[in-house]
């Protein structure tokens, strides 16, 4: 089966993970490239309604890359509507940084670009990284490590399809380029307690700067990555309450791909 694949991400054409995530994907398909033309982290699920928005396409790392002058959400709706394209599945990332709690769920402009995908009927992946920066997807290592899960939920898809009652998948991978497994723990709910630090530029100026201090709960998805596992958080677009939102156990297909991720990446990275 050759799919269809649209890449989206927040970190714009830029990010050296732009073409690693490319050669990952291109291996089972067809791949449309449509990002921003700035980076867009944080951006959550913004998009555009005050400006014109133009489409454009550079040519770099050997890839047709599309720039959107809007947002990851944008980017999504262009691929679709403007360019026409069909994906038979969605990836955003890979983002330079983890995303994981409900807190960077909800600020990631990566996870948002891939929950509007599902929001729209589009199996959607959304793959973070817990980098500092993007030279860490040059390291040869780091870099097989994060094809092989590509190619691992790609081969997964292909031959079991998606997942009843699932809009959306975050897939959070360790700075560590041997993963211990794959797990699905708890999301915690906030990861960074946040605030404005006052500031006074060369001119005297007052100015504030987003700060704060990162906090890690134990037995959750934060913990688990820290701890050097990969972390598949299932996601539904839907935030109403349990009781009204018609939400159920998880289906066993996902059950299935949480086993199958992880007793391949156990089996490939003890080998190595």
């Amino acid at each position: 089966m050759t799919l269809k694949i649209l890449l989206v991400n927040d970190d714009g054409f830029m990010t050296k993970g732009l073409p690693l995530m490319h050669k990952a994907l291109s291996q089972f398909g067809e791949v449309l490239v449509v990002v921003p033309e700035v980076p867009k982290s944080g951006g959550g699920h913004s998009l555009t309604l005050h400006k014109p928005l133009f489409v454009r396409e550079l040519g770099m790392y050997n890839i047709a890359i599309h720039v959107i002058n809007g947002t990851p959400v944008d980017a999504f709706h262009a691929a679709v509507s403007i360019l026409g394209f069909k994906p038979d599945i969605v990836f955003s990332g890979v983002n330079i940084g983890e995303n994981t709690s409900m807190q960077n769920i909800l600020y990631s402009g990566t996870v948002e670009a891939a929950v509007e995908a599902g929001l729209f009927g589009y199996p959607s992946i959304a793959v973070s990284s817990d980098v500092q920066t993007d030279e860490e997807f040059e390291r040869p290592d780091y870099a097989y490590m994060v094809r092989k899960v590509i190619g691992l939920i790609n081969e997964f898809f292909i031959n079991y399809g998606w997942f009843d009652g699932v809009d959306t998948v975050s897939v959070n991978l360790p700075a560590t380029s041997q993963p211990k497994g794959t797990v699905s723990p708890p999301t915690q709910k906030i990861r960074f307690i946040q605030r404005f630090e006052r500031r006074v530029d060369p001119r005297g100026r007052e100015y504030f700067w987003l700060v704060g201090e990162s906090r890690v709960e134990e037995g959750t998805d934060t913990y688990f990555l820290k701890q050097g596992y990969v972390v598949v958080t299932p996601l539904r677009a839907d935030l109403t309450h349990p009781d009204i939102g018609g939400y159920g156990k998880l289906p066993s297909k996902f059950k299935k791909f949480l086993e199958y991720l992880d007793s391949h990446i156990k089996g490939l990275f003890r080998a190595e």
